[in-house]
């Protein structure tokens, strides 16, 4: 057995052998969902589609969405085996992309193109979308790169990614990549720099109050992503990059700039900013493309820093911005990660674990959150502010994937890694993935064939 996707999938099977996954999955009765239902609207689907009567599928395949598509995305359905879930729910998945590729075909349903596409557009507005955020977590972010490869490889990664901190710097050099420059990366990941720490003299260090020389993180970025505004990198990609950014200033909010809020900006410089961890490095200012060709400050009055700080998971503001709904999560932090990666388990221990840390979680808000307020207009404001927002915002998604954490890598949090280090991140993140391959293929089908109809339909229109 090899160490890759196929090693790990025949260790997999011999497993589910062992348990009986199969016998699980062929029995379509659980207390998650309605077996008889979801079958009978399978049925109906596959009557009504098979008759040609399109009109009428419509209604039908949306309200069966809409039923079991919840309940269906209970992470009970694949505790048995990550391999896959029930057999009836597979035949729904099944039926219900049929169905949207009969509907996607003017020619079998004799409607109108203009019609067709239409319907398809409001529907994806509808349905939603899904979205793979990547974490802080300094050094360790670079297990994201292996998250990314492994759905890359099967298909399955999103359009729609997010970043923060060093989760930024690996959502940028994602962003910026067709899917052919992504393959002769994953091909060779020892292109990419990861030499991005430089420290500064005692002197200087005492007079930037950071310990590390922004300009190497610059230069390292510009090498990792290249020189595109958010424009630019979305109109050559397609994919949709958001990235955090955390504010120096009091009365400043946070931002997440994308496409549609900071076209102008160069991504580069908001990767920069989003990882200037305070005391690491000193903040940045954000630069812009003019329409001349050259480069200038964006908003040059104002210094940004680690966007993890304000918004590790900014989902409310995707969710407004780009209609997203379904939130994958890659969780490096490593005051999250490892907390995260025990609570999330099934069992007695886990769950008496999570309540206990839930628990401690809202104590520890609800008093920062106090001091905080008392403390307004005096050097304790800002620190204990930070504190707060560490502890109040949401650290999970949908599908959670917990890349482990190894001690080593734990006390090189702040540290440059080799490529053969980086060889090794890109595999624990890519081992951390696997199992959540069928979760991911099964609660995003819908909204990737609807976005694949979308696509084919605009062409054919032109």
């Amino acid at each position: 057995m090899s160490g890759g996707y196929e090693g790990w999938r025949e260790k997999a099977e011999a497993r589910a052998d062992r348990v009986g996954a199969e016998a699980w999955r062929a029995d379509p009765q659980s207390s998650v969902y309605d077996a008889a239902l979801l079958r009978e609207h399978t049925e109906e689907l596959t009557r009504t589609r098979e008759a040609g009567k399109a009109l009428d599928l419509v209604p039908l395949l949306r309200e069966a969405l809409y039923r079991h598509l919840g309940e269906l995305a209970d992470p009970r359905l694949y505790a048995v085996t990550p391999l896959g879930t029930k057999r009836v729910v597979e035949a729904f998945y099944e039926e219900a992309l049929a169905c949207i590729e009969y509907l996607a075909d003017p020619d079998q349903t004799g409607l109108e193109p203009a019609f067709t596409l239409l319907g398809f557009r409001r529907a994806a507005h509808i349905f939603g979308r899904s979205a793979l955020l990547l974490s802080g977590g300094a050094t360790l972010g670079f297990l994201h790169i292996g998250v990314v490869k492994a759905l890359f490889e099967k298909g399955l990664l999103p359009d729609v990614l997010s970043g923060a901190s060093m989760g930024a710097l690996i959502a940028c050099g994602t962003g910026v990549r067709t899917d052919a420059e992504l393959e002769a990366l994953f091909a060779d990941p020892r292109v990419l720099r990861t030499d991005a720490l430089k420290r500064f003299s005692p002197r200087r260090a005492a007079r930037e109050r950071a310990v590390y020389d922004p300009a190497r993180l610059e230069e390292v970025v510009a090498h990792n992503s290249g020189d595109y505004t958010f424009e630019e990198a979305h109109a050559r990609t397609g994919r949709t990059v958001s990235i955090s950014v955390s504010p120096t200033r009091e009365r400043q909010k946070p931002r997440v700039l994308c496409h549609y809020t900071s076209p102008n900006v160069l991504m580069n410089s908001a990767a920069v900013a989003s990882g200037a961890i305070p005391g690491a490095f000193p903040g940045a200012t954000l630069r812009q493309r003019l329409p001349s060709g050259e480069s200038a400050p964006y908003m040059g009055t104002e210094t940004w820093i680690d966007g993890s700080l304000k918004g590790d998971l900014p989902m409310r503001r995707l969710s407004r911005l780009h209609n997203v709904n379904h939130f994958i999560v890659s969780q490096v932090n490593p005051h999250v990660a490892p907390v995260r990666r025990v609570t999330g388990k099934r069992g007695l221990i886990p769950v008496v674990s999570g309540v206990i840390v839930s628990s401690l979680r809202t104590q520890l808000t609800q008093q920062l959150g106090l001091a905080r307020d008392l403390t307004k207009s005096t050097p304790l404001y800002a620190p204990l502010d930070v504190a707060y927002s560490l502890a109040d915002q949401p650290y999970g998604g949908d599908i959670d994937i917990h890349p482990r954490l190894r001690p080593m890598a734990l006390l090189r949090t702040m540290s440059n890694i080799s490529h053969k280090e980086l060889l090794r991140y890109i595999l624990e993140g890519e081992r951390a993935t696997w199992p959540m391959l069928a979760r991911v293929r099964d609660q995003t089908c819908v909204s990737r064939a609807l976005d694949a109809a979308i696509r084919r339909l605009s062409a054919d229109s032109q």
